[in-house]
């Protein structure tokens, strides 16, 4: 400033700094996996290579992004209610002043108005959020949320390319918690898997490059990457069916600065 009052304008450089980025705390995180698998009282199929993708998550936290073995919660086949009450017991239980970021996942079937399933019937994407809110849970502020969906249409597990499947629904009209992001997929069955059974083009891609990068870039930087990975996994799928409307992963962010697992940079 000077003698005149005037202020300089900040340049770009004095705003690339630590106070762009998200804090990195004692752990990289806490994670909770839902795998919905067996719909035992619906016509649903069981979802059995959905296995896959949950060995490659825990295997991508705690080998890659080096998550603690005990900062991984998995649970199987949760009711709606059950759901709620895992959520809320995380969110009441966790002292999250010293976790970088929550991660929660869901592999589940959904539909295109932001629900994804417990083994009895619709959460919605709300729900997921609700027991994380500031100020419901102080250590949750200025901490980002990483919500990942991969979910598929119960009733569609035929394909057709005369039958368009229907664009699934922003949540962001749903998002209104500060720190948030939102990465989800809905698609038909018959194009959600890997032709090799091994797990569903949207997880094992998200675990590819966030093992390959996933300390050394900004988290969205990647998630941008697998959504173009997949997209391009769809697209080969079903290149012969022209008139196709895929509905291939989206993101949803309100996050406000720079995330990223490196702690050599901080």
């Amino acid at each position: 400033m000077d003698s005149g009052g005037y202020m300089a304008p900040m340049e770009v450089s004095d705003m690339d700094s630590v106070q762009d980025r998200y804090k990195l705390k004692r752990y990289k995180g806490y994670a909770v996996i839902i795998n919905n698998v067996n719909f035992g009282h619906t016509r649903y199929r069981s979802r059995e290579r959905s296995a896959h993708d949950v060995t490659a998550l825990q295997e991508m936290l705690q080998t890659r992004l080096l998550f603690r073995p005990e900062d991984i919660q998995i649970e199987e086949d949760l009711t709606t209610n059950q759901m709620s009450l895992v959520l809320e017991k995380v969110a009441s239980d966790v002292n999250f002043s010293e976790y970088s970021c929550l991660i929660v996942v869901v592999l589940s079937y959904g539909e295109s108005e932001n629900i994804v399933y417990g083994v009895d019937g619709k959460f919605s994407y709300q729900q997921l959020i609700s027991p994380f809110q500031y100020p419901k849970i102080p250590t949750l502020f200025d901490t980002p949320k990483f919500f990942i969906i991969q979910s598929e249409y119960p009733e569609n597990d035929g394909f057709s390319h005369n039958a368009p499947v229907p664009a699934p629904l922003s949540p962001s009209t749903e998002i209104a918690e500060p720190d948030t992001l939102f990465l989800f997929s809905l698609d038909p069955a018959s194009i959600t898997w890997r032709t090799d059974g091994k797990g569903s083009h949207f997880i094992q891609r998200l675990c590819e490059v966030m093992r390959l990068d996933g300390l050394r870039y900004d988290i969205t930087q990647m998630f941008v990457r697998v959504l173009r990975l997949v997209r391009l996994d769809y697209e080969g799928y079903v290149r012969d069916f022209i008139d196709t409307k895929l509905s291939c992963p989206r993101m949803v962010s309100l996050l406000s600065k720079e995330f990223r697992f490196d702690w050599e940079d901080y």
